[in-house]
């Protein structure tokens, strides 16, 4: 008769085929507990030559029967009883090692960092706050403007992700098309220029640029850029009174400047509600832009950015 060391199993001779088969000692685990193979198999969905086999298997990994006959029943062997209250810690603490990397937003406290314009705050971001709080009471929003170090930031693992247009990106940066957007014209909600707005898109244009205009600054990886829409088209270029890095001070620029101001549309729509401006779409192919959303591959796989992308991605489209 084989003597049984009834000292603690040494876990790492655990039957893993090289260590990586976790559900044979899902399997061992349900055959100890059921001290059934038929029980076993049903419980993990197997048939029953595969929870056969699977037993079998055990049984010689282990030099070991695992369970005998005791009448119509079975009885766990001196190293079964060893062996089951180390599995259910074992897979326990695997389990619960899976469960963390699983992201729970209900009960998640995270705060994603994002870098994005006033217009991504606009066009995005603000909606997405009811749904943020549905989803999570413990989730919230920290937002950054975009500026010339974001990329570098994002790389260090400052920011989870940023707001961006184009797809000119570095090595190792992932892009998700959020929308496309395209541009609109912005005027007091009695400015002349109304009189003309039943016209085609570029003869629309032609005229507002005879009325002072108002141009957003956006941020390049060095410095700012005019958003120069008329020069894009190949229009003369009107008298611009006012220029600043923010897209939302053209709807305060066209309420109270008495200026016209040509912006992304979607921005001009949420700004239009509160405001007493008209918003014109203007339907010219060449302004249309792809808006997305990008992160660097340190945040790729992370749980809770797969989920945070996920939700973006659906409430925007």
């Amino acid at each position: 008769m084989r003597m049984i060391n009834m000292q603690k199993v040494d876990t790492k001779n655990l039957p893993l085929h090289d260590q990586r088969d976790l559900n044979q000692l899902h399997f061992l685990r349900a055959l100890l507990e059921q001290a059934s193979v038929t029980r076993a198999g049903e419980q993990l969905g197997m048939s029953q030559p595969a929870a056969s086999r699977a037993t079998a298997r055990l049984r010689s990994q282990f030099d070991d029967p695992l369970l005998v006959r005791s009448g119509r029943t079975y009885l766990l062997t001196p190293l079964a009883i060893q062996l089951l209250p180390q599995l259910r810690d074992i897979l326990g603490r695997t389990d619960a090692l899976f469960e963390q990397v699983q992201f729970n937003p209900a009960s998640a406290r995270r705060t994603f960092q994002m870098a994005t314009t006033d217009y991504g705050m606009s066009a995005v971001l603000l909606g997405l706050i009811p749904h943020l709080q549905q989803q999570g009471p413990q989730l919230s929003l920290r937002v950054d403007a975009w500026g010339s170090q974001t990329l570098e930031r994002m790389e260090r693992g400052e920011l989870d992700a940023a707001l961006y247009v184009g797809s000119d990106l570095p090595p190792d940066f992932h892009r998700r098309k959020l929308f496309t957007d395209g541009y609109a014209l912005v005027c007091a909600a009695n400015h002349p220029l109304l009189q003309h707005a039943s016209l085609p898109a570029r003869a629309l244009l032609e005229q507002a640029a005879g009325y002072p205009q108002f141009a957003a600054r956006y941020p390049l990886r060095h410095g700012y850029a005019t958003d120069d829409v008329y020069t894009e088209l190949g229009l003369a270029m009107p008298f611009i009174t006012l220029e600043a890095p923010y897209f939302y001070v053209g709807n305060f620029a066209a309420e109270y400047g008495n200026v016209v101001a040509v912006v992304p549309e979607r921005a001009a729509r949420a700004w239009q509600a509160n405001r007493a401006i008209s918003v014109i779409a203007l339907d010219i192919a060449e302004l249309a832009f792809e808006y997305c959303l990008i992160w660097h591959e340190s945040r790729h796989r992370d749980p809770a950015m797969k989920w945070f992308r996920e939700l973006l991605v659906s409430k925007c489209q």
